[in-house]
């Protein structure tokens, strides 16, 4: 069975007030392209599938767009199969679900997914997918530690730290003992399928999130010998504790100025047997993200950049409250840059983000 893992995508995503719909639009066209080049079973997606600012109406264009771009691959018996992260909201999510499950209210329900539709999972479940070859694989889903995913109960804890320490413990025993799970079947072939955070991981790219109010895990908590580990969460692509079958794919654009650096793309396995497998990864550009540096910015705010860019500006600067920039007629990022006190010769490189720059 051939599997395209990929991750965060963030779907009705905006930076600032730049709508990212085309961008996004456009990378999801690339991996049904990639889908179909390389003759793939399944599609997984380990979470974040949309941004938590989209509203019901725009998810639903995104969804008739991904319905129309997958269309080629679910006709010839492709699947996609999505688990919920961390800005996936659960309300939204579940009228999605409830649509899906009215089309087809038999699905799974004998732990076998019928081919050819997309599953969007947000509770845990195990799962298996046959391929076009006759392959059986099985998937173990594990969505984002949401409370409500692993009936928590607000009454079993008094802080944001002791319920993440609590919905650690749930994860953390669901996923070792999802093999007495009466769907599992410890002949097949497994992929563990997670939206979480591993201690160890490289987080500097991390998008809206931060280490001290997640639920952490460590290696060892998920079990990993699995056939392979596909995670998502973190959105730097990564290799975890040296072992080439636990991965994440890191987000499919970028998504701020924190993954300017990073690669994009999806893995590309081929599961034959239940031994662990090294994946390939399959490149995909991303939207370009520019930083200006501005020495004199009155004469060199003439640029016109058509692409998320934001203003470094290196130069001597009086006292004074802020200095705005206008820059181009398409909505960019605006530069509030803070005016310190310098002396003669000095530079200074600092700047925020906020909304867009009007049209000068």
């Amino acid at each position: 069975m051939r599997i395209i893992h990929t991750a965060d995508w963030h779907l009705c995503d905006r930076l600032g007030k730049i709508d990212r719909t085309r961008d996004l639009e456009a990378r999801v066209e690339a991996v049904a392209a990639l889908c179909l080049e390389h003759r793939a079973d399944v599609l997984l997606i380990a979470g974040d599938v949309f941004s938590e600012q989209a509203t019901v109406d725009e998810m639903t264009r995104s969804l008739e767009h991904v319905v129309k771009t997958f269309a080629p691959f679910c006709a010839r018996g492709g699947t996609i199969l999505a688990i919920t992260g961390n800005h996936d909201r659960d309300g939204k999510v579940n009228m999605v679900r409830a649509g899906m499950k009215l089309a087809a209210p038999d699905a799974g329900r004998d732990g076998v997914l019928p081919a050819g539709r997309m599953y969007l999972v947000n509770g845990r479940a195990v799962a298996s997918l046959v391929g076009a070859g006759g392959q059986r694989v099985q998937f173990v889903l594990v969505p984002y530690p949401f409370s409500s995913r692993y009936d928590l109960s607000a009454t079993e804890y008094r802080s944001k730290e002791e319920e993440n320490r609590l919905l650690h413990g749930r994860v953390a025993e669901w996923i070792q003992r999802a093999s007495a799970d009466p769907k599992f079947d410890p002949a097949l072939p497994t992929i563990l399928t997670a939206h979480l955070h591993v201690r160890g991981s490289e987080v500097h790219a991390v998008y809206k999130m931060s280490e001290r109010d997640d639920v952490l895990f460590d290696l060892g908590d998920l079990n990993p010998m699995w056939t392979y580990v596909a995670l998502g969460h973190i959105h730097k692509p990564q290799i975890l504790g040296g072992a080439e079958n636990v991965r994440y794919p890191g987000s499919l654009d970028r998504l701020d100025f924190g993954d300017t650096h990073d690669e994009h793309g999806v893995l590309l396995l081929e599961i034959d047997g239940a031994r662990p497998v090294a994946p390939t990864r399959l490149r995909i550009p991303g939207t370009p993200f520019h930083t200006i540096e501005l020495a004199d910015p009155a004469s060199e705010l003439d640029s016109k950049p058509s692409s998320p860019t934001r203003a470094a500006i290196s130069a001597p600067m009086p006292q004074g409250p802020k200095v705005s920039s206008r820059i181009s007629k398409r909505p960019v990022l605006r530069t509030d840059a803070r005016i310190v006190p310098m002396s003669s010769g000095a530079t200074v490189r600092g700047s925020m983000i906020s909304t867009e720059i009007p049209s000068r």
